[in-house]
């Protein structure tokens, strides 16, 4: 009976982890074509550098830890996420203000920081806090004078890399987010969304996008005069790279120019699979990463940012409007203390990149005018 079990298991997670391969190795196919003025073979991941992938599939040791660790990786986060789910469902019932109430929102921030921790503890994902000097940095931009004592923040700021610095930043800070609507109707992760007060936007509908800076400002305040609890954390690239790039930063977290925490986010660049989502499918992307052992990811969180008229003066440059000047500020904050490169690449880029590389469809006049 033994074998017939370890046989149906053998057949099951090997058509399993073939199917990821299929789904997950064109974003590894090379991709050129040939510059029609010069002649020249030209790579079309280099051009969208910040969304490629960075590190080398390898079938064989995807194979063998797929057989080893996707099973007992996939029942155990499955299981970790319907407790989860059905922990929050329950104290919805009992606990109706968790935002605006301090004992109700510790109680809450609990549960998350624990399911979370277990869920990046048999993910095998090892976190370290990394520290470093940024005083200097902080000087050039925000002043000689600028004033380190500040603790109030009105939001978290993040790089965005994929899925696991959300439950990073569940786990160390108990925080929502702003996503995307499509977040909410997710499979157990939108219910867990709604639970912890996401805000959510309609990227296709200029009116949510709109109506987006109203509820964002709303809470920032409750949140900075301490009658809401729960932190917002905000991706301010507005979608994910390859964890070697810092785009354009978008508006939301900047434009009603209030103090924010910086929080960076690295992965280890040695791992067999980098948890970075990039361009790719983030479920497959997710999977995927089940079929390895782990991996290690620091963050470091910055002194609060809060703009000043030094930052103004010096860098008018960087925009028209003051919120154009704080993102370019903080921008340039996280690539230089973070080591990480510019790109004016964005969202529309990211699934430009994503359409060439699952369908062969590129437009090459378009390519070069954006390179």
């Amino acid at each position: 009976m033994s074998y017939v079990f370890f046989l149906i298991y053998f057949i099951f997670t090997f058509l399993i982890v073939n199917y990821l391969y299929l789904k997950v190795r064109i974003y590894y196919r090379p991709l050129t074509y040939k510059d029609k003025d010069t002649g020249k073979i030209v790579d079309v991941h280099k051009l969208y550098e910040p969304f490629q992938a960075k590190d080398n599939l390898s079938y064989w040791k995807m194979m063998i830890g797929g057989l080893i660790f996707f099973p007992i990786k996939f029942i155990i986060l499955a299981l970790i996420i319907i407790a989860f789910m059905i922990h929050l469902r329950i104290f919805s019932i009992f606990y109706k203000n968790q935002d605006t109430d301090k004992s109700q929102y510790q109680k809450l921030s609990k549960i998350m920081k624990f399911y979370n921790y277990l869920f990046l503890l048999f993910s095998f994902i090892r976190i370290e806090e990394r520290k470093v000097d940024c005083k200097d940095v902080y000087k050039k931009y925000l002043g000689p004078d600028y004033d380190f004592s500040q603790k109030k923040y009105s939001l978290i700021t993040c790089n965005h890399i994929g899925y696991y610095e959300v439950l990073l930043n569940m786990y160390l800070h108990a925080c929502g987010f702003i996503a995307k609507l499509e977040v909410s109707r997710y499979l157990f992760i939108g219910h867990i969304s709604k639970s912890i007060n996401c805000l959510f936007v309609n990227r296709q509908n200029k009116e949510s996008r709109d109506e987006i800076f109203d509820r964002l400002y709303q809470r920032q305040n409750l949140y900075m005069e301490g009658k809401y609890f729960a932190p917002l954390c905000l991706f301010p690239e507005g979608t994910t790279t390859s964890g070697r790039n810092i785009l354009k930063f978008k508006k939301g977290s900047f434009y009603h120019l209030m103090p924010i925490m910086p929080e960076i986010i690295h992965i280890d660049k040695n791992s067999p699979y980098h948890i970075a989502v990039g361009a790719q499918n983030l479920f497959f992307n997710t999977l995927t990463f089940f079929c390895f052992l782990g991996t290690k990811m620091y963050y470091t969180f910055l002194p609060v940012i809060k703009p000043t008229e030094y930052m103004y003066k010096h860098y008018s440059h960087y925009g028209k409007e003051k919120w154009e000047i704080y993102a370019e500020v903080v921008r340039k904050i996280y690539c230089e203390i973070g080591g990480f490169t510019e790109s004016d690449l964005g969202y529309r880029d990211s699934e430009d990149y994503y359409e060439a590389m699952v369908k062969g469809k590129f437009d090459y006049e378009e390519i070069l005018k954006k390179n």
